[in-house]
């Protein structure tokens, strides 16, 4: 017997995920996607966008930002507050078979090695967050590893959340083609591929939510899980291109980057279908004011709640003092976390926040190698 046309085609709209608005092919406007939980409250509007806009320049801060007691640091105030640790190359050269070993180059960047692998998560070393490198937000600490740095580990993979400037720099990506050339893989969101062929880089896997792919040559699966943001690199393609965490799944360790996300139920399935984790980096900073960024970026007790949803034994802070974003201070999420650490009265090992190119090694979660970011400047 056959099937009516009219009843095919709802039994395949039945099979369109919760996120995708629409099966149609990509384009330069959107929206293509969307939030499927009701902690999302929507797109913000212009006069909103405008209004964030107009609290961070009553700061009156630079373009790199300001300190809990300085509004007005220079970049030297800023490197006292954020001493960067000289990158150990012995240890990147020789990575513990045991263990998962991260180290934070700043803001989203984790350069991660574990069981024979090594990977970047949103590489950014550029000076500004921003389509231009004279306009926009600049670093208030310089990159603890770069590219053309002899103590870079050669990369098997890098992982992208989203083509927020922020996460997706020009600059840093031709920097890797160039260091690595095409066996560097990137994996990232649907409709992001399109981006990269426009580069002229082709090794480039899209994953969806919950699709995964064994990365060739490697005991590791790559997983993308969802998360609460959105995407846009212009005014027409808001939420064109989907957003996302991501999972590295091994014979014996998992790592887990929650990439840029508000508070939302997904995360307990997140743990209880891919974890526990050995470690996740999980974003702290960017958070106030909160009635704005609450829909899209976390804070320190949010990202508590995170941690153990996802059921993590150790997790490292980041999205954090480095760029200046939103309207807190660059050096409160580290302090912030600390304090609910202490108020719940939890280890305060199990969530660290790093020192820009310190170390962190976790046998099973457990074991720190390098100082937490903290103390900061007093």
């Amino acid at each position: 017997m056959g099937v009516a046309v009219g009843g095919a085609a709802a039994a395949a709209a039945q099979h369109v995920p919760a996120h995708h608005l629409s099966q149609a092919p990509p384009v330069l406007w959107g929206p293509r996607f969307t939030n499927p939980w009701p902690t999302w409250t929507g797109d913000k509007s212009l006069a909103d966008v405008w209004g964030l806009m107009s609290k961070m320049r009553a700061l009156g801060a630079p373009a790199w930002g300001y300190l809990s007691s300085n509004r007005s640091p220079s970049l030297e105030d800023c490197a006292r507050a954020f001493p960067l640790v000289p990158p150990d190359a012995a240890a990147l050269a020789a990575p513990p078979a045991d263990a998962v070993q991260a180290l934070w180059v700043g803001h989203a960047s984790l350069l991660v090695q574990m069981e024979g692998v090594a990977f970047m998560t949103d590489p950014f070393f550029s000076q500004r967050s921003s389509p231009v490198q004279f306009l926009g937000p600049r670093r208030a600490v310089q990159p603890a590893l770069v590219p053309e740095d002899a103590a870079m580990p050669r990369l098997d993979f890098v992982l992208l959340s989203h083509n927020h400037y922020d996460h997706l720099d020009t600059g840093s990506v031709d920097r890797l083609h160039r260091r690595f050339g095409p066996e560097l893989a990137w994996y990232v969101p649907l409709g992001m591929k399109a981006w990269f062929s426009g580069r002229g880089i082709t090794n480039v896997t899209e994953l969806d939510w919950w699709q995964e792919v064994q990365h060739p040559g490697s005991k590791v699966r790559v997983v993308m899980t969802p998360a609460q943001h959105w995407s846009a690199r212009g005014a027409l393609d808001r939420r064109a291109t989907l957003w996302g965490g991501w999972a590295v799944l091994g014979h014996d360790l998992r790592f887990w980057f929650a990439g840029d996300t508000g508070y939302c139920p997904v995360f307990k399935e997140i743990g209880d279908r891919l974890g526990p984790f050995d470690l996740a980096a999980i974003p702290i900073g960017a958070y106030e004011p909160r009635d704005f960024m609450r829909p899209m970026h976390i804070g320190p007790e949010e990202a508590l709640q995170v941690h153990r949803d996802v059921r993590s034994r150790k997790s490292v802070g980041v999205h954090c003092c480095t760029f200046f974003l939103t309207t807190e201070p660059l050096d409160e999420p580290p302090r912030l976390l600390q304090q609910v650490l202490a108020q719940q009265q939890l280890d305060a090992s199990e969530f660290v926040t790093l020192r820009h190119g310190a170390l962190l090694q976790t046998a099973g979660g457990v074991d720190l190698n390098s100082p937490p970011l903290l103390p900061l400047s007093e």
